[in-house]
């Protein structure tokens, strides 16, 4: 049976509960779809997509020096943006800046593992984000006003992650991503 799978880092924003609820309060009528748990919350380095467990083993194995370790990362969660833009948002989400670099390193890593084994390297450019809510219907000028709002709020940090094999199980109640051992 195949598994829908990505590379990514699960994230934990501390004392972030308070401030996704007002996030929510102010969005809420302004953008449809639905708001992505906190325990879903991850950067994505690659999406892989339907794969068999033979495959995730070639992975495990390719990406062994990245895996389940901690890396050491200067995260700040910082100001709110739209995919592809404020203008035409389909994807709602908090940036993530990284000071270090690390994330862009391992992303290219990864990709350039990836490539050996047949899956095709990303030809967009990484963007580490913490996808809020996929939009589904959006109040445009309400909405580009509100995320200006939110341009420069800080919403946490984080100082080490771990890169994962992680399966997405898609349900009528909304996605539940887990790590594969």
């Amino acid at each position: 049976m195949k598994k829908r799978i990505f590379i990514g880092s699960f994230v934990n924003i501390p004392d972030f509960r308070k401030k996704y609820t007002r996030i929510k309060k102010e969005f809420g009528g302004v953008i449809g779809g639905r708001w992505i748990p906190e325990e879903n919350f991850h950067i994505t380095f690659k999406f892989i997509g339907d794969i068999s467990d033979n495959q995730i083993n070639l992975i495990k194995q390719s990406l062994s020096a990245e895996l389940d370790k901690d890396i050491q990362v200067s995260l700040q969660f910082k100001g709110l943006n739209a995919f592809p833009n404020i203008y035409n948002p389909r994807v709602f989400f908090i940036n993530v800046y990284d000071s270090t670099g690390v994330l862009e390193q391992m992303n290219q890593s990864i990709n350039r593992k990836l490539s050996y084994l047949g899956f095709p390297a990303d030809n967009k450019p990484f963007k580490p984000h913490i996808t809020l809510k996929r939009i589904k219907s959006v109040k445009k000028e309400l909405f580009i006003e509100r995320i200006k709002e939110f341009e420069n709020a800080l919403f946490g940090e984080q100082k080490s992650i771990q890169i994962n094999i992680i399966e997405s199980i898609l349900r009528p109640e909304g996605a539940l991503y887990k790590k594969v051992e």
